[in-house]
């Protein structure tokens, strides 16, 4: 037992006694509780967890699929359980978490292990006494104490970021979209419009073959002036038909789409 105690420093030292995803976590929903949310499904069971391969593929697919980011996790660490990734999804109520992780070094070393160091002496012999009689005896001593070594450790260390995501509800229209850059206001001739980054599958702007890159520049022959106008107008139009222009390949299309009817939800100026 004693020697099981004098190892636990090692084990503190080499696993941590805090949750690296937690401790490392940085919250993007800006600060909104998730479980009064009407826009997200609060998922129920353990989440899902995915080795990642390309990170700005990954968060395409997700946002295709209807997932949204809560959040990300960042640091380096040794060797680090993926039940500890489960463990704080549970806690911010992620659906799934994809998990990525690069070697970096090795830390060595030696650290000092004092241990007990107990010793025991055996003795026996004769004792003669004068009148000529004799006795045996036998015995032992024991001495208490404690020795130092060194023990040398290796440890390999990586560089771990994880994403954390949850399930959306339909949304009116299904799209992912951002500010014009510079960039594009030159190629469209204009400070106003909005960029689509990503379209949902099987969302109105899906099924209306909205694209990722087109500019939409009018809605209901409105100028859209820049994201959070946008976000107003289709909050405006809770399931209606609604008539976008969008720029696409130098030219101007028209597109009628059917909006979803949907409860009054958290409204983001970056995806409707």
């Amino acid at each position: 037992m004693k020697k099981i105690l004098f190892l636990l420093p090692l084990f503190f030292i080499f696993s941590g006694c805090t949750n690296p995803y937690s401790s490392s976590y940085t919250n993007l929903t800006k600060w909104v509780d998730t479980l009064s949310n009407p826009s997200v499904i609060v998922p129920t069971g353990k989440a899902n967890l995915i080795q990642g391969s390309n990170l700005e593929n990954d968060n395409t697919r997700m946002l295709e699929n209807g997932y949204l980011l809560l959040g990300i996790s960042s640091f380096n660490a040794g060797t680090t359980s993926q039940n500890l990734a489960i463990q704080h999804a549970k806690k911010i109520h992620a659906r799934t978490i994809i998990v990525y992780s690069q070697y970096t070094n090795t830390l060595s070393g030696s650290m000092p292990l004092t241990v007990p160091d107990t010793q025991t002496s055996y003795h026996s012999g004769n004792i003669y006494g004068s009148g000529g009689g004799f006795a045996n005896y036998s015995g032992s001593s024991t001495t208490y104490g404690t020795r130092t070594t060194y023990m040398p450790y290796h440890v390999r260390r990586y560089d771990y970021y994880a994403t954390f995501w949850i399930k959306a509800k339909p949304a009116s229209l299904g799209i992912h979209f951002n500010d014009l850059t510079n960039e594009l206001r030159r190629k469209v001739e204009s400070n106003k419009g909005v960029c689509i980054t990503v379209v949902v599958k099987n969302s109105p702007a899906f099924n209306a073959d909205l694209l990722g890159g087109d500019i939409i520049q009018k809605c209901n022959n409105i100028d859209v002036v820049h994201a959070c106008h946008f976000a107003n107008l289709i909050a405006g139009n809770n399931g209606k038909q609604i008539e976008l222009e969008i720029f696409r390949n130098g030219k101007t299309i028209v597109k009628q789409i059917q909006l979803n009817k949907v409860r009054s939800q958290y409204r983001n100026s970056e995806n409707l």
